[in-house]
């Protein structure tokens, strides 16, 4: 088992506040959301990639209106979320075939801290299904890390490899463009460390 579920399961009741911790010193997930929301409004909205559904709860708080949807491929999508239950729902799935049996796109797709876990020969599809995913007009959001030099980076890709137990490669912005197509309408960088990239696009 990798180091990070294994540590957590062994928390008890303090692994909520532990892993909010643990994220803080890299991603500041209530910033990223308020960006989202101040950019684009959503009734609709799907996250892949949730993970343990922290940043559910953020969006949530920010879209007060909007109902939720989490995908990832981990055995317990959402565990943590602690948000409004009646407006999300999560589900244990690939976003290929959930694709599959999503007849109805969604305003806005949320995409934080994957594509880097994704196998490289892997990411241009899971790229085509978040814009499939997307309705025309609605937007969709990759949220990644930029890899540069010094402790920082090498903090965060130490954490990244070891407590997840995944072979990552983080991708840079200007390798991120020329994956996606579609009109870029947002690029932001979110505290606490700039490597903290976000583009957000509109489908065409």
């Amino acid at each position: 088992m990798p180091l990070g579920p294994a540590v957590r399961t062994r928390l008890g009741r303090l692994e909520i506040p532990a892993a909010d911790a643990y994220r803080s010193l890299f991603l500041n997930l209530d910033d990223c959301a308020a960006v989202l929301a101040s950019a684009f409004p959503a009734k609709r909205i799907l996250e892949v990639g949730c993970g343990d559904g922290s940043a559910a709860q953020r969006l949530l708080e920010r879209y007060p209106d909007a109902e939720y949807t989490g995908i990832d491929v981990s055995a317990e999508p959402g565990r943590l979320f602690r948000g409004d239950a009646a407006r999300a729902r999560f589900a244990g799935i690939d976003s290929t075939s959930f694709r599959a049996t999503e007849p109805e796109p969604f305003d806005l797709v949320v995409v934080v801290d994957v594509i880097h876990h994704v196998p490289p020969e892997h990411r241009d599809a899971v790229l085509a299904d978040v814009r499939a995913l997307t309705a025309p007009g609605g937007h969709y959001a990759i949220k990644e890390w930029e890899p540069t030099r010094g402790p920082v980076h090498l903090a965060c890709h130490l954490a990244d490899r070891y407590i997840t137990g995944d072979r990552i490669s983080h991708v840079t912005p200007a390798a991120m463009k020329a994956r996606l197509a579609d009109e870029l309408v947002l690029e932001a960088r979110i505290p606490p460390h700039r490597n903290n990239y976000l583009l957000g696009y509109r489908r065409t």
